[in-house]
């Protein structure tokens, strides 16, 4: 039996003092757990190289089973001591910073290191050989690699995934038809987070026949894209004007590179339409998609293209009114019946604006009309700090000029053509009687303008005006019935 003297039980005890240490001691403290490991690795070495224990060779005590059989055990485990600390510190200070996220290629490393120790450890410890020992693995190997060939595609398909680095941890991606943000990549497969808050598993197999599209690249530019069919009897000069139009009314989409048109494809039944445009981050690619389809329903419509089921006809009722097909999709209006449109626009004064041209000035204007985009593109800015600050982009059906109609208040908002622009005028003596029949008329507006007099004052700081919301609605509304001589 071994005693104290000969340093089994001394190592035997450190191993058990390794285990415990390594168990209960919290995970979030990687440089006391690697100085624990070193530490322990330091200390199995004096005991055994100390003790006659040399794990350079097989243990001295053949004659005593026990003593030799434990002997033997230290000295194979002193091995893989030694290849679990050298993979810590080759994955600290070989391994780039970037890859410290990726299990693959920490993985493989300790794969390897550990491979070379039990390689070792047969070697020198057990003295069998090695030649014999890895001719027979060859064959194992074969048979294992049929068996788990499936496997290994994945694990290869990691390697180049890795190398070649097409996504990283946090990037949004698109894996043939899956799309979701970068959570993990192991060995065998890449774990997206898609937009319902599930975790796909694409084998890495999978994810190197397909294509994979990084929204993250190029860092400042993303492409949002939209495809809509027309009918083909529309022309396509009238459509391709009307998209452009949408695409410049959106002001999150970037002027540079410029937003392209094209027809994708032309059948019997529909002309279909592309819009590609950019954006400076991919968080905003669903919202600009989004409001690029009103923004493109609200041009074609300007233009007298309503968008239907292609396998629905024309209507053969009046013909198109451009004035009242305007007012009916204008928000303040919507509460309106026909009688009522058709009172309005009876009274709307037309006017035409090139691009650049200034089409409403509460400055240089009475400032007692309602100004309705018909087609085109504005854009509202504000003076500041010796230059001009946008507000926002007007697209048809789009008004302005509540504040002078509502009280008779003039603002500092200037509203110029960004392309050449219609528009349509109503003025205070035409909406003081709906004013009077509609009370809900009037209270859409006060809303607008105060959205408007909100997003004014977080652009504008720091803000002149303290009132809140409450405070300004309630002031424009008595404004209102001095002005118009209401009773509300």
């Amino acid at each position: 039996m071994p005693t104290l003297t000969d340093g089994v039980l001394y190592g035997l005890g450190i191993l058990v003092l390794d285990f415990l240490a390594w168990r209960f001691m919290g995970r979030r403290s990687r440089g006391a757990r690697l100085a624990l490991r070193a530490l322990m690795f330091g200390l199995s070495s004096y005991v055994l190289f100390t003790h006659g224990m040399n794990p350079l060779r097989e243990a001295p005590w053949p004659g005593e089973p026990v003593r030799h059989l434990l002997a033997q055990i230290l000295e194979v485990v002193w091995w893989l001591q030694g290849a679990r600390l050298l993979t810590v510190v080759l994955d600290r200070l070989v391994l780039p910073e970037t890859w410290h996220k990726e299990r693959l290629f920490q993985d493989v490393l300790g794969a390897l290191v550990f491979l070379a120790a039990a390689v070792g450890a047969i070697a020198f410890v057990l003295q069998l050989p090695v030649r014999g020992l890895l001719a027979t693995s060859g064959a194992v190997a074969v048979v294992l690699g049929l068996a788990i060939q499936s496997t290994l595609n994945d694990v290869f398909s990691g390697v180049v995934l890795n190398a070649t680095q097409p996504f990283r941890i946090g990037d949004w991606i698109t894996i043939g038809e899956v799309e979701g943000r970068v959570v993990e990549s192991n060995w065998r497969a890449t774990s997206l987070l898609n937009a319902q808050g599930n975790i796909v598993v694409i084998p890495n197999s999978a994810a190197a026949r397909t294509n994979i599209v990084n929204a993250n690249q190029p860092m400042h530019t993303h492409g949002v894209s939209m495809v809509l069919p027309v009918n083909p009897s529309i022309r396509p000069a009238t459509v391709l004007q009307a998209l452009a139009h949408a695409a410049a009314s959106s002001p999150e989409v970037l002027a540079e590179p410029k937003p392209l048109i094209s027809v994708k494809r032309a059948t019997n039944d529909a002309i279909e339409y592309e819009i590609v445009c950019y954006v400076d981050t991919w968080t905003r690619k669903i919202a600009v998609r989004n409001d690029l389809y009103d923004l493109a329903h609200r041009h074609l419509l300007s233009r007298g293209v309503v968008l239907r089921p292609l396998s629905v006809a024309e209507p053969a009722g009046e013909p198109f009114d451009e004035k009242r097909r305007l007012l009916r999709n204008v928000l303040i209006f919507q509460t309106l019946d026909d009688a009522e449109i058709a009172e309005l626009a009876a009274q709307l004064r037309l006017h035409e604006f090139d691009s650049g041209e200034t089409i409403y000035s509460a400055a240089e204007e009475g400032g007692h009309e309602l100004h309705i985009l018909a087609r085109g593109v504005a854009r509202a800015v504000v003076p500041k700090e010796g230059s001009e600050l946008e507000l926002r982009r007007l697209a048809p059906g789009d008004s302005v000029g509540q504040s002078g109609i509502l009280a008779g208040v003039r603002t500092g908002v200037v509203v110029r053509a960004l392309t050449r622009a219609t528009v349509f005028r109503l003025d205070k003596e035409a909406l003081t009687p709906v004013l009077a029949r509609r009370p809900e008329v009037a209270r859409e507006m006060c809303r607008l303008l105060s959205v408007h007099h909100e997003s004014e004052k977080m652009l504008l700081a720091p803000a002149d005006s303290g009132e809140a919301g409450g405070g300004l609605l309630q002031w424009i509304r008595d404004g209102m019935r001095r002005f118009h001589e209401l009773a509300l």
